[in-house]
């Protein structure tokens, strides 16, 4: 059966939709951050901001300079943390495998 999406007003539609682009924005500068250095992953993965909680963390890793699909995936493997885990979905324990896999250390 086929649920419909609940009625808004255009308030709520504009706002959901400016909403949608400020995380959007963020994450994009996030990527940025990463491929430039001037985000180191250590505080990404430690105190990831409000509109990077829900990333992927395999896509943040996509966008740090050096990383590429095969690497990404090897370090996923090694640190037991599934594709589809998000920066805020990470346990204690996967938070510190990652970084020790990725041997970045406290800044």
């Amino acid at each position: 059966m086929l649920r419909r999406a609940p009625d808004r007003t255009s308030e709520e539609r504009i706002s959901a939709l400016e909403e949608a682009n400020r995380v959007r924005f963020a994450r994009a500068a996030a990527k940025r951050d990463l491929k430039n250095g001037d985000l180191d992953v250590y505080d990404l993965l430690m105190e990831p901001s409000e509109e990077l909680k829900g990333a992927k963390v395999e896509e943040m890793l996509l966008a740090v300079r050096g990383m590429g699909r095969v690497k990404v995936s090897r370090i996923m493997r090694d640190a037991s943390i599934s594709r589809a885990k998000t920066l805020h979905g990470l346990t204690h324990g996967q938070r510190d495998r990652l970084i020790k896999v990725l041997g970045c250390e406290e800044a």
